[in-house]
């Protein structure tokens, strides 16, 4: 763990601009998300819609009235 954090330290210490700093959060960020989505599929699936099996327009014989007053 403390190799870790003089990694860390290192890495906040160097003689970097802080745009390259925040850009090379921003990859590793946006490579975790990836590697997400990715393995998401392996473990449950991915779903695009809610999936709560709500209907909105049934078909039913008792649905819809046909007698017009």
């Amino acid at each position: 763990m403390k190799a870790v954090w003089e990694e860390i330290k290192y890495f906040f210490t160097r003689d970097w601009t802080m745009t390259e700093k925040v850009l090379v959060i921003l990859c590793c960020v946006l490579i975790g998300v990836v590697k997400g989505f990715l393995l998401a599929p392996a473990k449950r699936g991915t779903r695009c819609f809610s999936n709560n099996r709500n209907t909105c327009c049934r078909k039913g014989e008792d649905y819809w009235l046909d007698e017009e007053e």
